[in-house]
């Protein structure tokens, strides 16, 4: 038996499978939680973070950058990772623009 990563217990205590888009990157490989959207490493779009609202998964957009307060700007609540990341592609214009007045991410993202 192998050790197993926090997604991979959740997925099977919840009995749904780990969401999953080819242009959302988990932190690290199994993880369940938060992804960074992007279609070269280079020039993320954002980031989409999944919570529990009410008993459902829902899942939370936001900006790549950090506001004059240290955050990162919300920019919509999706009912899917793969309804987040179409409205990520498909206001990519936008969204490039909005992280060029924002202050850059502290952290690096693993590839």
């Amino acid at each position: 038996m192998g050790v197993q990563g926090s997604g991979e217990a959740a997925a099977k205590i919840l009995r749904r499978p780990t969401p999953s888009h080819p242009l959302a990157v988990p932190p690290a490989p199994g993880t369940f939680g938060v992804w960074q959207v992007r279609r070269v490493r280079d020039a993320p779009l954002g980031y989409v973070l999944s919570r529990t609202e009410h008993g459902v998964v829902v899942y939370h957009c936001y900006a790549y950058g950090r506001d004059d307060a240290g955050g990162r700007p919300w920019l919509r609540r999706t009912d899917s990772l793969n309804s987040a990341v179409a409205w990520m592609i498909q206001h990519e214009g936008e969204l490039s623009a909005l992280s060029s007045s924002l202050h850059p991410e502290p952290d690096e993202w693993p590839a």
